[in-house]
């Protein structure tokens, strides 16, 4: 009996320590005078029908990205430079389309995008520095020279928020803490929510749920997944040079799925993947006329290492 009541003691310490020793903390680290280059791509497909109007839109970008970390200072600050090394959107809208590619700018054809194309060649050649601090919080940005340099109002008030400073440097925030400060174990699961701009002052509001997934190989290489969903969204209009308000949503993510790939050496996630489909109804208001309408937007982003 007496050997029953050990065994069984052992067992249940066992137990308990298990989760202990199972638990992944994520510590974000950014090595210093490092350089590294990653891909970003993005594709959305909007299907947007105002007072029984459709209006189609599919837009893919794929950007290039060089990465230069460099030492930190005597106050523990460290700067991350990002310069974009190549640059190609496709935008088709109601049966037109517009292509830019940062190697041949200047091809232009007969879109009425084509007012955008100073933004992308700006964007192209710009050079942006994020400032991180012993914590590791975005505490600045800056650009190399101003992409609103040279455009005319009704351009530059479409797209002023993606150069927002204060905007980009919450965004950059919140990125960094999708991810826990305290130890998980697989299985558990946690909270975000976060705002993404979506040009033009529309705002998405967007709640996800987080949920690790243990540790998996790759390539020959070990990484602690984690897996999203989005729980919930809400799109809002915010200091919008459009003509017309949101006087209501009632909008839900029927689609989601995303991952990420978190390197414990390195410090950082590696990959990531998300994509989400939102449908549902909306009304908006123009000169005080309501115009009910429905939204059925998919978008895909992924980020990944480029070889």
């Amino acid at each position: 009996m007496l050997l029953r009541r050990t065994v069984l003691t052992l067992s249940l310490l066992g137990l308990c320590a298990a989760p202990a020793l199972a638990q992944v903390k994520f510590e974000r680290r950014i090595p210093e005078n490092s350089t590294r280059i990653a891909e970003q791509t993005t594709r959305t497909e909007q299907k947007l029908t105002i007072a029984g109007m459709e209006n189609e839109t599919e837009s893919d970008s794929r950007v290039t990205v060089k990465i230069t970390v460099g030492k930190r200072d005597d106050s523990g600050n460290i700067r991350v430079q990002e310069k974009i090394e190549s640059l190609m959107i496709t935008t088709k809208i109601q049966g037109t389309e517009y292509m830019f590619d940062s190697s041949n700018p200047d091809s232009k054809g007969g879109s009425a995008l084509e007012m955008l194309r100073p933004v992308h060649k700006a964007m192209a050649k710009r050079t942006s520095t994020t400032v991180f601090d012993k914590e590791g919080k975005v505490t600045q940005v800056e650009f190399d020279q101003d992409p609103l340099n040279g455009l005319d109002d009704a351009v530059r008030n479409l797209i002023k928020d993606e150069f927002n400073h204060d905007k980009i440097k919450k965004a950059a925030n919140e990125e960094n803490e999708r991810l826990p400060s305290e130890p998980v174990n697989k299985g558990d699961s946690w909270e975000r929510t976060n705002k993404r701009g979506l040009g033009a002052g529309q705002m998405l509001t967007v709640a996800t749920r987080y949920t690790y997934e243990g540790e998996i190989e790759k390539d020959g290489k070990k990484y602690d997944r984690i897996t999203s969903k989005v729980l919930s969204v809400e799109l809002t209009l915010e200091d919008s040079p459009l003509p017309f308000t949101i006087k209501s949503t009632d909008l839900k993510a029927t689609e989601s799925k995303g991952e990420m790939l978190y390197d414990r050496k390195e410090g950082r996630v590696i990959s990531a993947s998300t994509s989400v489909r939102i449908v549902g109804d909306l009304t908006f208001s123009i000169n005080n006329m309501d115009l009910p309408s429905k939204l059925d937007l998919k978008m895909e982003t992924s980020s990944q290492p480029k070889s």
